[in-house]
């Protein structure tokens, strides 16, 4: 057993063995991120989790039985973790230990990354970088705790810029009833999830999103691990035209439209979009490109499921790699402050409900996902299971989670043959009528 897995394990094991340590461990800036080994990370989380639940989290059955409703046994893990120290008198040795290897640990990534970056991309800024973060990773290790006085003061700093821009503090994306209904857009540092079943039209969606915020002069890197670049390429020109996609991307679009098809084109051409179409990238390589990316306001996913998980979770559970994926998404987004919004696909269970809408626990691996992300949107479209003829129909966006606003519906049209969506003129955001003069008068 290496050193490191030792130290984890005996912090774990401690614990276990005195779970009125917790305080001690919490304290001493450990958090379930700090450590390398999967179960170990899993099983802290489960502690904290019960914790804060109310539950006894000094039965070490019960956290077992709570640890094993990711799909895997934990029996052999907690024995051999109480088997790893006799007493917890050095816990916070450990946790000194563990710590030191997790600042090691993201300074060689920094580092890694960093000469990537440096050959690629503008030095200077690549040297800011470095700086910024080394510092992060400075104050993390010398304290995980800020006192009244720094909190304050940060947080005026931050009011002052958000005050006089609020895109410091979101991303706007340009559709307004689903702007207002985020609480402004899609916030910083935040992962945001767009579930729909295989053809419901997420990709499509979230190329529309993509296209509404570049139209705004901002920057959005667009990661495909699913299409062809000019798969992609066709679906903007059709949104942006109004010609059919299909028609597009078979070369048969008429004479008549030729013109419009350019037009369309030459549009687009100078709009800050990214695209990468690279298969089997992982969360640090997407991380790569993005720093390339100048004045990043928003990464985009497609999607979650087919980012590798690299060859340190190769040997995991579909289920562990995707929680581990998950929470890198959700760290690269703090640490780029950029949103993410990582498309997501859900599993069949809502085709056999008499209503069809999608909830949550739909999504696949929805676990981690559900407690990771700051927002959750599924799409929802009637004729997915009744087909009909009509050219446009509504689309549901039901924002099922929304850490920084309240959750609700946002309702669109759909244009099935260019895969344009369009806000629907709301009630809720027409003006009161200049005739309207007293209160008894007003339409709701």
């Amino acid at each position: 057993m290496n050193q490191s897995r030792l130290n984890e394990l005996s912090v774990i094991g401690s614990l276990l063995i005195s779970p009125e340590v917790l305080p001690m461990v919490e304290q001493s800036g450990l958090s379930p991120e700090s450590f390398y080994e999967y179960d170990c990370r899993h099983v802290y989380q489960t502690i904290l989790n019960m914790r804060d639940d109310g539950k006894d989290y000094s039965d070490v059955a019960l956290i077992g039985a709570e640890a094993a409703k990711s799909g895997q046994d934990y029996v052999a893990f907690l024995s051999e973790a109480m088997q790893t120290v006799p007493s917890a008198a050095n816990v916070l040795d450990y946790c000194a230990l563990v710590l030191d290897e997790s600042k090691r640990r993201s300074l060689n990534f920094l580092l890694h990354e960093a000469a990537f970056d440096s050959e690629v991309g503008d030095w200077h800024r690549v040297a800011e970088q470095v700086s910024t973060g080394i510092q992060d990773i400075g104050n993390s290790v010398e304290s995980g705790l800020m006192d009244c006085k720094s909190l304050t003061g940060s947080f005026r700093k931050y009011y002052a810029l958000t005050k006089e821009d609020p895109s410091k503090a979101y991303c706007p994306t340009g559709i307004e009833d689903l702007d207002l209904q985020l609480g402004g857009g899609m916030f910083r540092s935040e992962m945001y999830v767009l579930g729909a079943r295989p053809g419901m039209g997420k990709t499509t969606f979230a190329i529309n999103l993509a296209e509404s915020v570049v139209r705004m002069n901002k920057a959005v890197l667009f990661v495909s691990l699913e299409m062809t670049a000019d798969q992609i390429m066709a679906k903007r020109i059709a949104i942006e035209s109004g010609l059919s996609y299909n028609a597009i991307l078979t070369g048969r679009i008429p004479s008549y439209d030729e013109d419009k098809l350019e037009d369309a084109i030459k549009r687009i051409e100078p709009r800050k979009f990214f695209l990468t179409t690279k298969s089997g990238l992982t969360v640090a390589e997407i991380g790569r490109l993005a720093r390339q990316v100048k004045d990043l306001a928003l990464i985009i996913i497609d999607y979650l499921g087919l980012i590798s998980p690299g060859e340190e979770l190769m040997n995991k559970t579909r289920y562990e790699q995707m929680t581990c994926i998950s929470a890198a998404v959700k760290a690269m987004a703090k640490n780029l402050n950029v949103p993410v919004l990582a498309l997501s696909q859900l599993n069949r269970e809502n085709a056999s409900r008499q209503d069809k809408r999608p909830s949550m626990s739909d999504l696949r691996d929805s676990g981690a996902i559900e407690q990771d992300a700051g927002g959750i949107i599924l799409l929802h479209r009637n004729s997915y299971y009744e087909p009909g003829t009509a050219s446009e129909e509504d689309i549901e966006l039901n924002v099922a989670k929304n850490r920084h606003s309240s959750p609700g519906v946002v309702t669109m049209t759909w244009t099935g043959q260019t895969g344009r969506t369009t806000q629907k003129q709301s009630e809720r955001f027409q003006p009161v009528p200049d005739t309207i003069l007293n209160a008894e008068e007003l339409p709701f």
